[in-house]
Protein backbone atom coordinates (compact mmCIF):
# COMPACT_ATOMS: atom_id res chain seq x y z
CA UNK A 1 0.00 0.00 0.00
CA UNK A 2 1.46 3.17 -1.25
CA UNK A 3 0.23 6.73 0.17
CA UNK A 4 0.44 10.50 -1.40
CA UNK A 5 2.03 12.56 1.87
CA UNK A 6 1.87 16.23 0.97
CA UNK A 7 5.23 17.80 1.88
CA UNK A 8 3.52 21.15 3.71
CA UNK A 9 2.16 19.28 6.87
CA UNK A 10 5.55 17.89 7.78
CA UNK A 11 7.91 20.10 6.32
CA UNK A 12 6.34 23.06 7.88
CA UNK A 13 4.26 21.70 10.55
CA UNK A 14 1.29 22.89 9.57
CA UNK A 15 -2.11 21.82 10.64
CA UNK A 16 -4.22 20.15 8.03
CA UNK A 17 -7.19 22.39 7.20
CA UNK A 18 -4.61 24.61 5.86
CA UNK A 19 -3.01 21.71 4.18
CA UNK A 20 -6.42 21.57 2.46
CA UNK A 21 -6.78 24.15 1.29
CA UNK A 22 -3.45 25.14 -0.15
CA UNK A 23 -3.78 21.79 -2.11
CA UNK A 24 -6.99 22.92 -3.34
CA UNK A 25 -6.19 26.08 -4.62
CA UNK A 26 -2.67 24.51 -5.99
CA UNK A 27 -0.52 27.01 -4.00
CA UNK A 28 2.99 25.65 -3.45
CA UNK A 29 4.98 29.56 -2.46
CA UNK A 30 6.77 29.23 0.67
CA UNK A 31 5.48 32.89 1.83
CA UNK A 32 1.74 32.11 1.12
CA UNK A 33 2.28 28.65 2.48
CA UNK A 34 3.74 29.80 5.80
CA UNK A 35 1.01 32.97 6.22
CA UNK A 36 -1.63 30.31 6.04
CA UNK A 37 -1.11 27.70 7.94
CA UNK A 38 0.00 30.28 10.72
CA UNK A 39 -3.41 31.64 10.20
CA UNK A 40 -5.21 28.53 10.71
CA UNK A 41 -3.09 27.52 13.47
CA UNK A 42 -3.54 30.94 15.49
CA UNK A 43 -7.52 30.70 14.66
CA UNK A 44 -7.67 27.75 16.27
CA UNK A 45 -5.98 28.92 19.08
CA UNK A 46 -7.72 32.26 19.55
CA UNK A 47 -11.58 30.34 19.47
CA UNK A 48 -12.00 31.88 16.28
CA UNK A 49 -12.14 28.92 14.12
CA UNK A 50 -14.71 27.67 15.32
CA UNK A 51 -17.25 30.73 14.22
CA UNK A 52 -16.28 30.68 10.80
CA UNK A 53 -18.65 29.20 7.55
CA UNK A 54 -16.69 30.56 5.29
CA UNK A 55 -12.90 32.51 5.02
CA UNK A 56 -11.70 33.75 1.98
CA UNK A 57 -8.04 35.02 2.28
CA UNK A 58 -7.44 35.92 -1.52
CA UNK A 59 -3.99 34.67 -1.89
CA UNK A 60 -2.64 33.27 -4.92
CA UNK A 61 -2.96 36.40 -7.33
CA UNK A 62 -5.43 34.50 -9.30
CA UNK A 63 -9.61 34.33 -9.73
CA UNK A 64 -9.22 30.22 -9.19
CA UNK A 65 -6.56 30.93 -5.70
CA UNK A 66 -8.95 33.42 -4.71
CA UNK A 67 -12.28 31.95 -4.60
CA UNK A 68 -11.55 29.58 -2.14
CA UNK A 69 -12.89 28.93 1.27
CA UNK A 70 -10.29 27.91 3.62
CA UNK A 71 -12.54 26.14 5.75
CA UNK A 72 -14.35 24.39 3.23
CA UNK A 73 -12.09 24.44 0.37
CA UNK A 74 -14.39 22.06 -2.03
CA UNK A 75 -14.94 23.58 -5.28
CA UNK A 76 -18.81 24.01 -4.85
CA UNK A 77 -21.18 26.04 -4.32
CA UNK A 78 -22.04 24.12 -1.50
CA UNK A 79 -18.81 24.90 0.34
CA UNK A 80 -19.33 28.12 -0.18
CA UNK A 81 -16.65 29.01 -3.22
CA UNK A 82 -16.81 32.13 -4.41
CA UNK A 83 -17.96 32.80 -8.55
CA UNK A 84 -16.19 36.13 -9.64
CA UNK A 85 -18.48 38.25 -11.55
CA UNK A 86 -17.43 41.85 -14.10
CA UNK A 87 -14.22 42.78 -14.33
CA UNK A 88 -12.39 42.08 -11.59
CA UNK A 89 -8.59 42.52 -10.93
CA UNK A 90 -7.05 39.72 -9.14
CA UNK A 91 -2.81 40.26 -7.88
CA UNK A 92 -1.02 38.99 -4.79
CA UNK A 93 -2.56 41.63 -3.04
CA UNK A 94 -5.94 40.40 -3.20
CA UNK A 95 -8.98 40.87 -5.43
CA UNK A 96 -10.54 44.24 -6.68
CA UNK A 97 -13.22 45.04 -7.84
CA UNK A 98 -13.95 47.72 -10.32
CA UNK A 99 -17.08 49.75 -8.82
CA UNK A 100 -18.42 48.89 -11.92
CA UNK A 101 -20.38 45.92 -12.24
CA UNK A 102 -18.20 43.50 -9.50
CA UNK A 103 -19.14 41.42 -7.22
CA UNK A 104 -18.50 37.66 -5.96
CA UNK A 105 -21.18 35.55 -5.27
CA UNK A 106 -20.30 33.71 -2.21
CA UNK A 107 -23.54 31.07 -1.76
CA UNK A 108 -23.74 31.65 1.61
CA UNK A 109 -27.68 32.59 1.87
CA UNK A 110 -28.28 34.57 4.91
CA UNK A 111 -32.05 32.66 5.72
CA UNK A 112 -31.08 28.98 5.19
CA UNK A 113 -27.15 29.37 6.46
CA UNK A 114 -27.06 32.33 8.92
CA UNK A 115 -28.10 32.73 12.58
CA UNK A 116 -30.29 35.53 13.25
CA UNK A 117 -29.37 36.44 16.67
CA UNK A 118 -25.34 35.70 15.67
CA UNK A 119 -23.72 36.83 12.86
CA UNK A 120 -20.79 38.50 11.62
CA UNK A 121 -19.09 39.80 8.47
CA UNK A 122 -15.44 41.11 7.72
CA UNK A 123 -13.42 43.08 5.14
CA UNK A 124 -9.94 43.96 4.97
CA UNK A 125 -9.83 46.69 2.97
CA UNK A 126 -6.71 48.17 1.34
CA UNK A 127 -8.00 50.78 -0.38
CA UNK A 128 -8.98 54.52 0.62
CA UNK A 129 -11.97 56.05 -0.80
CA UNK A 130 -15.08 58.30 0.16
CA UNK A 131 -17.49 56.53 -1.71
CA UNK A 132 -20.72 54.99 -1.16
CA UNK A 133 -20.43 51.33 -1.53
CA UNK A 134 -21.07 48.46 -0.02
CA UNK A 135 -18.51 45.88 0.63
CA UNK A 136 -20.27 42.32 1.67
CA UNK A 137 -23.75 41.57 2.68
CA UNK A 138 -27.33 41.59 1.48
CA UNK A 139 -30.74 42.78 2.37
CA UNK A 140 -34.04 42.43 1.32
CA UNK A 141 -36.01 45.60 2.65
CA UNK A 142 -36.74 46.41 5.55
CA UNK A 143 -33.87 43.42 6.75
CA UNK A 144 -30.56 44.83 6.23
CA UNK A 145 -27.16 42.65 6.25
CA UNK A 146 -24.04 44.10 5.05
CA UNK A 147 -20.59 46.73 5.62
CA UNK A 148 -20.80 50.08 3.92
CA UNK A 149 -17.05 51.48 4.62
CA UNK A 150 -16.16 54.87 3.46
CA UNK A 151 -13.95 57.79 4.89
CA UNK A 152 -16.69 59.99 6.08
CA UNK A 153 -19.29 56.96 7.83
CA UNK A 154 -18.37 53.89 8.71
CA UNK A 155 -21.81 51.66 8.56
CA UNK A 156 -22.49 48.24 10.18
CA UNK A 157 -25.81 46.64 9.30
CA UNK A 158 -26.45 43.33 10.96
CA UNK A 159 -29.27 41.77 10.29
CA UNK A 160 -31.11 45.25 11.07
CA UNK A 161 -34.30 47.08 10.67
CA UNK A 162 -34.36 49.52 7.50
CA UNK A 163 -31.83 52.48 8.43
CA UNK A 164 -31.40 51.39 12.39
CA UNK A 165 -27.65 50.22 12.25
CA UNK A 166 -24.33 50.77 14.31
CA UNK A 167 -22.39 53.58 12.39
CA UNK A 168 -18.95 55.46 13.50
CA UNK A 169 -16.78 58.54 11.77
CA UNK A 170 -14.06 57.65 9.61
CA UNK A 171 -10.96 58.74 8.21
CA UNK A 172 -9.16 56.19 6.23
CA UNK A 173 -11.16 53.11 4.69
CA UNK A 174 -7.73 50.62 4.33
CA UNK A 175 -8.22 48.62 7.44
CA UNK A 176 -9.71 44.93 8.61
CA UNK A 177 -13.71 46.24 9.25
CA UNK A 178 -15.88 43.32 11.13
CA UNK A 179 -19.70 43.99 11.62
CA UNK A 180 -20.77 41.72 14.71
CA UNK A 181 -23.99 40.89 16.09
CA UNK A 182 -23.83 39.12 19.32
CA UNK A 183 -27.62 39.11 20.26
CA UNK A 184 -31.01 40.10 18.95
CA UNK A 185 -30.25 43.69 20.46
CA UNK A 186 -26.48 43.99 20.39
CA UNK A 187 -24.79 44.95 17.12
CA UNK A 188 -20.99 46.46 17.24
CA UNK A 189 -18.42 47.09 14.57
CA UNK A 190 -14.44 46.60 14.60
CA UNK A 191 -11.99 48.63 12.84
CA UNK A 192 -8.83 47.12 13.25
CA UNK A 193 -9.16 45.66 16.45
CA UNK A 194 -11.07 48.22 17.93
CA UNK A 195 -14.55 48.09 19.00
CA UNK A 196 -15.56 51.21 17.27
CA UNK A 197 -19.66 51.26 17.19
CA UNK A 198 -21.95 49.90 19.08
CA UNK A 199 -25.83 49.58 18.92
CA UNK A 200 -28.56 48.16 20.35
CA UNK A 201 -31.13 48.10 17.25
CA UNK A 202 -33.12 44.47 17.27
CA UNK A 203 -32.73 41.78 14.63
CA UNK A 204 -35.68 41.52 12.48
CA UNK A 205 -34.91 38.50 10.10
CA UNK A 206 -33.05 37.12 7.58
CA UNK A 207 -32.55 38.12 3.46
CA UNK A 208 -33.11 34.99 1.26
CA UNK A 209 -30.57 35.87 -0.66
CA UNK A 210 -26.96 34.98 -1.34
CA UNK A 211 -24.28 37.26 0.15
CA UNK A 212 -21.97 38.98 -2.18
CA UNK A 213 -18.49 40.19 -1.76
CA UNK A 214 -17.61 43.45 -3.17
CA UNK A 215 -21.46 44.70 -3.56
CA UNK A 216 -24.02 43.58 -1.81
CA UNK A 217 -26.70 41.55 -3.24
CA UNK A 218 -29.86 44.13 -3.20
CA UNK A 219 -33.20 41.58 -3.53
CA UNK A 220 -31.02 39.73 -6.22
CA UNK A 221 -29.67 42.90 -7.84
CA UNK A 222 -26.08 43.58 -7.73
CA UNK A 223 -25.84 47.21 -5.77
CA UNK A 224 -23.35 49.61 -4.48
CA UNK A 225 -19.95 48.19 -6.44
CA UNK A 226 -17.05 48.46 -4.16
CA UNK A 227 -13.73 49.81 -5.40
CA UNK A 228 -12.13 48.49 -2.57
CA UNK A 229 -9.05 45.84 -2.91
CA UNK A 230 -10.05 42.66 -0.85
CA UNK A 231 -7.16 40.98 1.01
CA UNK A 232 -9.48 38.97 3.41
CA UNK A 233 -13.29 38.07 3.91
CA UNK A 234 -15.21 36.26 6.71
CA UNK A 235 -18.43 35.12 7.10
CA UNK A 236 -20.02 33.16 10.30
CA UNK A 237 -21.60 33.78 13.57
CA UNK A 238 -21.05 36.17 15.99
CA UNK A 239 -17.55 36.82 18.15
CA UNK A 240 -16.82 37.84 21.86
CA UNK A 241 -15.23 41.25 21.87
CA UNK A 242 -12.33 39.16 22.71
CA UNK A 243 -12.16 37.09 19.48
CA UNK A 244 -13.39 40.20 17.26
CA UNK A 245 -10.08 41.81 18.10
CA UNK A 246 -7.79 37.71 18.50
CA UNK A 247 -9.09 37.83 14.63
CA UNK A 248 -7.62 41.09 13.67
CA UNK A 249 -3.97 40.08 15.40
CA UNK A 250 -4.11 36.51 13.70
CA UNK A 251 -5.45 38.21 10.07
CA UNK A 252 -3.00 41.24 10.69
CA UNK A 253 -0.44 38.70 10.87
CA UNK A 254 -1.05 36.72 7.77
CA UNK A 255 -1.11 40.25 5.97
CA UNK A 256 2.05 41.12 7.37
CA UNK A 257 3.87 38.02 6.34
CA UNK A 258 2.41 38.46 2.36
CA UNK A 259 3.65 42.13 2.91
CA UNK A 260 0.38 43.85 1.71
CA UNK A 261 -0.62 44.85 5.51
CA UNK A 262 -2.20 48.53 5.82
Amino acid sequence: MSFLVNPYSYATGCDADAVAFLAAAGITDATITSAICTLVISMKANGTWAKMNAIYPMVGGTATTHKFNLKNPADTNAAFRLTFVGGWTHSANGALPNGTNTYANTFFNSLTNAIQNSHHLSYYSRTNVNLIQAEIGNQILPVQNLLQIRTSNLSYYIINQNASYANAADTDSRAFYIANRTSSNVVNGWKNGVKVATSTTVSNGRPNLNIYIGAYNNNSVSSAYSTKQCAFASIGTGMTDGEAAALYTAVQAMQTTLSRQV
